[in-house]
């Protein structure tokens, strides 16, 4: 098994800093540790936060790799920074305020030394308001390439915070690109189209922490307008079909005009939006 990899992580000065530290001791306390760990401080951030990141550092004062960029960037171009330092070309992601199942690395290295061709895997999430099991909902995604190829046509095949890529794959087609609250679909599926193989482990490997407005962060005409772009983007490099793109704006994006109170029920009974 390849032991060596690399965990890329973001934050910036909204991230808690009590939950950026359950998120770096959760990859201390891992079943396989990380060769390296790519934190990219996106912009200034509060003095608690950078205390944080300061006394992890001392317990991995030759694997923790600290990029600190003058102005907030956004995440595309943060995560691209960062790729840059990433030295093995196995790279975890994680977001700052998740926390990862004890074994998650070792199943991820587990799978993809069982399946060379695989480029890119990702995993089912646990959902949590403020600390793991509190909520219990698992957030699924579709297993096997052919469904996955499926899906991607229509919904974000891939749970971000779960995902362990080839980093040459990725850079291959470009890497990640700044285009707001997409980043993660929009590099999906420049992968797919490029031919390469992406799964889903069918099990949860991330505890991933949706917040008090998760609803919120997915509603309204600001949002509509992002997902617009994107879908427009994604038609004109023809990532999706001409079915796709019009089945997407009659079916998802009226969705981001309901009521709040509304979309949640569609949100926890009917699908993930």
């Amino acid at each position: 098994m390849n032991y060596q990899f690399t965990v890329l992580l973001s934050t910036y000065k909204n991230d808690n800093f009590n939950c950026l530290k359950k998120a770096l001791e959760s990859l201390k306390n891992q079943s396989v540790v990380p060769s390296q760990i790519v934190i990219v401080v996106d912009g200034e951030i509060p003095l608690d936060n950078e205390f944080v990141i300061s006394e992890f550092s001392k317990n991995f004062i030759n694997t923790i790799t600290l990029i600190k960029l003058k102005t907030n960037q956004g995440l595309g171009n943060a995560l691209n920074e960062g790729l840059q330092h990433c030295i093995y070309d196995l790279v975890a992601r994680m977001d700052a305020d998740d926390e990862c199942f004890f074994n998650r690395f070792e199943k991820q290295l587990q799978f993809l030394e069982k399946n060379s061709t695989v480029s890119i895997v990702g995993s089912f999430l646990e959902e949590f308001h403020t600390v793991p099991k509190d909520f219990g909902k698992i957030k699924k995604a579709p297993v096997g390439y052919n469904e996955i190829a499926k899906y991607a046509s229509y919904r974000n095949p891939l749970n971000h915070p779960s995902v362990m890529f080839k980093k040459q794959v990725i850079q291959s087609v470009g890497g990640y690109k700044e285009i707001s609250l997409f980043e993660d679909y929009y590099l999906w599926l420049r992968v797919l189209k490029a031919g390469f193989t992406i799964e889903n482990i069918s099990e949860c490997l991330v505890y991933f922490k949706v917040g008090n407005d998760l609803i919120g962060r997915r509603h309204g005409f600001q949002y509509l307008k992002k997902e617009f772009n994107f879908l427009r983007i994604c038609k004109l490099e023809n990532l999706i079909s001409t079915r796709s793109f019009y089945f997407q704006i009659f079916t998802r994006l009226p969705l981001r005009l309901l009521p709040k109170k509304v979309l949640s029920v569609v949100y926890k009974s009917i699908l993930r939006v």
